[in-house]
């Protein structure tokens, strides 16, 4: 005897046992409750979702002679002969009969009185695939048909529909199935069947169908097929062909720990155990959409379809990354699924896509930018505080009381900040001295003279302050992070201005500018990362 797939022997056969699509058994219950169903009905939704077996529970339920609240009994005479081939429960794959001729031909035997049944049913399966022609000569027999009539019309693409088509129904649009409906089926299956498959793997199983119960029991059929009545997880994961979750994880460690080598070798031993690079990439993505949406919702198993030992997984691998990482990784694997198709080697593509997520360099990219600020920035917070230590001790030696320690900074003209040095100038060979009054107060003068005359000049000045005057030469510093200011007021047409107002106020006096030094620490740091000196705050 030809062996049965599970998803043709376990159809269901009552309103009841239809999975996931309340929303519109419940309308039918009714209808036939009452006695009023519809003349014609359209079901639409995605494969493997109940479209068609709905369609033939519907025409029992029509046809039953003591339906029990809409739900057909099952022994009548009428409910006995439909569940067999009967001439009065017709029906049509449009994919192959789709001409008009197909068509006339269909609107001829609707003319005849049902053979044993109360009525004629016509279950039109694919509909979207009829011609324009087939469509045209349908409608007015869809509008208005014998009593005796009933169509049934189903399509996984109603867009295609004419509209014509679709006003002269009643349209029932099924949902997709989510995991945990899905296992409620599978269960039930496997119960009838004597079968068992761990939970992991029903849940993998759920997962790949897609929402689809028919998609789910193909796939649950293979797996006894290659295990006999008991399968495990290992093995569904070897006919599914799908990355392990240990190994999905190794990976997602090793990339936001930028391991470069340790995600290359993951990625080879997924290859040795023969899986696709499509599947390998397809199913990394799914793992780092979990982790984003573990770092954006918190606990969302919900969401995920997964086990709470799963989520809590998802969770702790996510806490201590950043989302703007696992975003960039999200992204490059993204490109990386888009570009395997056109890509005579697979694998060279995807591990140039782990490496790049492991060492983001592109300056043009934006997150890979964020991601190296961040690195550089932690590197700083951790000698932040012992430079700003040192630089307190330096400042407290050789002051009397604290006021010394401070700035002079309550002469500053409007709207310049006030700036604190923290480090040496470079042409000081020892520790400047605090700035005198005077020469503070004489620059002050000289900004707000320059201030008045030339704006523009007036802001490279902005951030500087007077460090001392001697030998008629008054030493202006620029602190650690304004270098452009200092090279714009170096320039010989800006340093003319300067120099002139200086002049006027004492003739004999030269103006010299220097640029504070950074320390040992930053310095050291900005030569490992490459990077500009930055101000440590």
């Amino acid at each position: 005897m030809a062996h049965l797939a599970l998803y043709r022997q376990y159809r269901p056969t009552t309103f009841e046992k239809v999975i996931g699509q309340e929303h519109i058994t419940t309308i039918l219950l009714h209808q036939i409750a009452q006695g009023q169903p519809s003349h014609a009905y359209l079901f639409c939704g995605s494969r493997g979702t109940g479209k068609t077996s709905t369609a033939k529970i519907l025409a029992r339920a029509i046809n039953c002679l003591n339906n029990h609240d809409g739900e057909p009994c099952g022994v009548c005479d009428n409910c006995r002969a439909a569940l067999a081939e009967n001439g009065d429960i017709i029906e049509i794959d449009a994919a192959s009969n789709n001409g008009v001729d197909n068509v006339r031909d269909l609107i001829e035997q609707a003319q005849f009185m049902p053979l044993q049944l109360t009525h004629r049913v016509f279950i039109i399966d694919e509909v979207h695939m009829l011609s324009t022609s087939a469509f045209n000569a349908l409608l007015k027999t869809l509008e208005e048909p014998p009593a005796h009539i009933v169509f049934i019309l189903a399509t996984t693409e109603p867009q295609k529909l004419p509209a014509t088509i679709i006003s002269r129904c009643q349209r029932f649009d099924f949902h997709r199935l989510n995991v945990s409906q899905l296992l409620i089926g599978l269960k039930d299956v496997l119960k009838q069947v004597g079968a068992s498959i761990e939970l992991e793997g029903l849940q993998l199983i759920a997962r790949a169908a897609d929402g689809g119960m028919r998609d789910a029991l193909s796939l649950a059929d293979q797996c006894l097929s290659f295990c006999g009545k008991t399968v495990t997880t290992k093995d569904v994961y070897e006919v599914l062909g799908s990355m392990e979750q240990d190994t999905l994880f190794s990976v997602a460690d090793a990339l936001l720990g930028r391991d470069c080598k340790n995600a290359l070798e993951c990625f080879n031993d997924a290859m040795l155990k023969g899986r696709d690079p499509s599947v390998f990439v397809n199913d990394l993505a799914a793992h780092f959409r979990a982790l984003l949406l573990a770092k954006s919702c918190g606990e969302c198993a919900d969401l995920l379809d997964c086990t709470p030992d799963r989520m809590n997984r998802y969770l702790k691998q996510a806490e201590p990354h950043d989302q703007k990482v696992m975003l960039y990784a999200m992204e490059q694997l993204i490109k990386a699924q888009s570009a395997l198709r056109y890509f005579p080697t697979p694998r060279t593509l995807i591990e140039a896509m782990l490496v790049r997520i492991c060492t983001p360099v592109d300056d043009n990219d934006i997150l890979a930018l964020c991601r190296r600020v961040e690195a550089l920035e932690n590197q700083l917070r951790t000698v932040a505080v012992p430079i700003r230590l040192a630089v307190e001790n330096e400042n407290k030696v050789g002051h009397d009381d604290k006021e010394a320690a401070k700035p002079n900074n309550e002469a500053a003209p409007k709207g310049e900040p006030k700036v604190d040095a923290v480090a040496k100038p470079k042409v000081a060979a020892k520790k400047e001295k605090p700035a005198s009054t005077d020469a503070q107060a004489l620059w002050q003068e000289v900004c707000a003279e320059v201030q008045r005359r030339n704006g523009l000049v007036y802001m490279s000045l902005t951030g500087s302050k007077a460090v001392s005057l001697e030998s008629n030469t008054l030493t202006v510093l620029f602190p650690m992070g304004n270098e452009s200011r200092y090279e714009i007021s170096k320039a010989p047409i800006n340093y003319r201005v300067v120099q002139g107002v200086l002049n006027e106020k004492r003739s004999d006096c030269a103006l010299n500018y220097i640029i504070e030094a950074p320390t040992d620490e930053v310095a050291k740091l900005a030569d490992i990362f490459g990077a500009d000196i930055l101000t440590v705050e």
